[in-house]
């Protein structure tokens, strides 16, 4: 109950904050999932049989979250557009998906030490029948375990570098995640005795696993042909730099996707053997419905893309994704990019009729010779008035500071708002400097492409 409270109070504390509607309301997705768990917690112990050992209890209990998280990161890969405004983006969907699944894993620890310890007793007077059932539970569990540990392994950063795993592979894997789900459900249907001795817990544990099934199973028979998509064509095809490529896509149909400057895009080039999906933020809009992309080639994909597209091949795109928008913020916004992270922001400078904010757009780039898009910016500024540009390299210059974005934008007062985009340990130190600073989280925005 105390967690209930403390949940309440941070909720009223958002909902009188002076920020933007859409601020609040992307905390409303996590705040959820948490008061789920302590409602969770509260039916277990409170419809619990009698003479259960609390250990057993715990452990028991351990298992169940497990279940609860995995079936909300099923939720969460679904990538429906009414989710996003609950979590701040699908960016920060991925992000929490990606830590209830680390958290689900860490749960089984405690499941699996006391499930053991204190259930064996349980299990040794049960007849043939009974034990068959028994054994079957075990090995769903313990396939479901290994089968998540692996996937969850897999899916970190410096473990995918070592294995280079083929992104078609590992997407195959994660599709076994609903599969998993559901040999776990069972596996405690089977032996949990706390959900064995309580009707009314059977039936919130089956709830709660099957919401994760019908996600899982919405995600691979029904997301594909729902999902809002276009096609289009390329056009122009510019590599500006040995790593960057600059396209331009026009609308093959009579319309093309509602797009705006900032968000981003699921891009599929090429007809039946299409290289496979993957996102990149809208770098600008044309009236006519012509979408520009900039892409680095980073990755085995992203360098396929860059070696081998060219004018006249069908492509397909599918969203638009995305909350990192310059509205968000107040009359007083500095904008950092770093790298290709430029692209949202080329997209809020090009986006036809935006009336845009006064700002200081600070580009980071090692060098000039990296920085393909500072011609592009510098035109901007002279014909925007109230941009600012603050092209800032980093083998002269060092890495941008709060000091020096002091020194070059003003003082860092309550009322800045600050977005970020680029690479991960970039975005992290300066929005821990910053808040640090004074600046309030919510006036923080950053654009995560971690998940990409």
């Amino acid at each position: 109950m105390p967690f209930l409270i403390i949940m309440a109070l941070y909720a009223v504390r958002i909902y009188r904050a002076p920020v933007d509607v859409r601020l609040k309301k992307r905390h409303v997705g996590p705040l959820t999932v948490a008061a789920g768990g302590v409602v969770l917690y509260l039916a277990w112990d409170r419809l619990r049989p009698d003479g259960v050992n609390t250990l057993y209890f715990a452990g028991e209990f351990a298992g169940v979250a497990a279940v609860y998280l995995m079936s909300c990161t099923l939720v969460l890969a679904t990538r429906l557009p009414w989710l996003e405004q609950w979590f701040g983006g699908l960016d920060r969907m991925y992000l929490r998906h990606r830590q209830y699944a680390l958290l689900s894993m860490l749960l089984l620890t405690p499941h699996i030490l006391f499930h053991f310890l204190f259930a064996g007793r349980a299990y040794r007077d049960v007849d043939a029948h009974q034990g068959q059932l028994v054994g079957i539970g075990h090995l769903l569990g313990a396939g479901s375990a290994i089968g998540l540990l692996a996937l969850v392994v897999v899916s970190l950063g410096r473990v995918g570098r070592i294995l280079r795993l083929p992104y078609e592979r590992w997407l195959f894997l994660h599709r076994l995640t609903g599969l998993l789900l559901l040999s776990a459900l069972v596996h405690g249907w089977l032996l949990d005795l706390v959900i064995g001795g309580s009707a009314p817990l059977l039936v919130v544990y089956l709830t709660v696993g099957l919401a994760g099934m019908a996600a899982y199973a919405y995600d691979e028979l029904a997301l594909r042909r729902r999902e809002p998509r276009a096609d289009y064509t390329v056009g122009r095809v510019h590599r500006p730099t040995a790593d960057v490529i600059d396209l331009t896509l026009t609308p093959a149909g009579t319309e093309g996707l509602p797009l705006t400057g900032g968000q981003f895009v699921y891009l599929r080039v090429g007809g039946r053997r299409a290289w496979r999906e993957h996102p990149f933020s809208v770098a600008g809009v044309h009236p006519d419905g012509t979408v520009r992309l900039t892409i680095r080639a980073l990755g085995r994909g992203t360098r396929r893309i860059y070696g081998d597209v060219r004018e006249g091949l069908p492509a397909t795109l599918n969203g638009p994704y995305g909350m990192f928008d310059h509205t968000l913020g107040g009359t007083r916004q500095i904008w950092i990019a770093g790298g290709i992270g430029i692209a949202p922001f080329l997209g809020w400078l090009t986006h036809p009729g935006g009336t845009l904010p006064a700002a200081d757009l600070f580009y980071c780039a090692p060098d000039a010779g990296s920085a393909p898009f500072l011609p592009e910016l510098t035109a901007a500024a002279e014909r925007l008035p109230r941009l600012r540009l603050h092209p800032t390299f980093s083998r002269t210059h060092g890495r941008l500071t709060a000091e020096r974005i002091r020194q070059e934008a003003g003082p860092i007062t309550p009322d800045l708002h600050v977005f970020l985009c680029g690479p991960a340990a970039m975005v992290e130190d300066l929005s821990r400097t910053l808040h640090r600073q004074g600046l309030p989280r919510d006036h923080l925005h950053a654009e995560h492409f971690t998940f990409r």
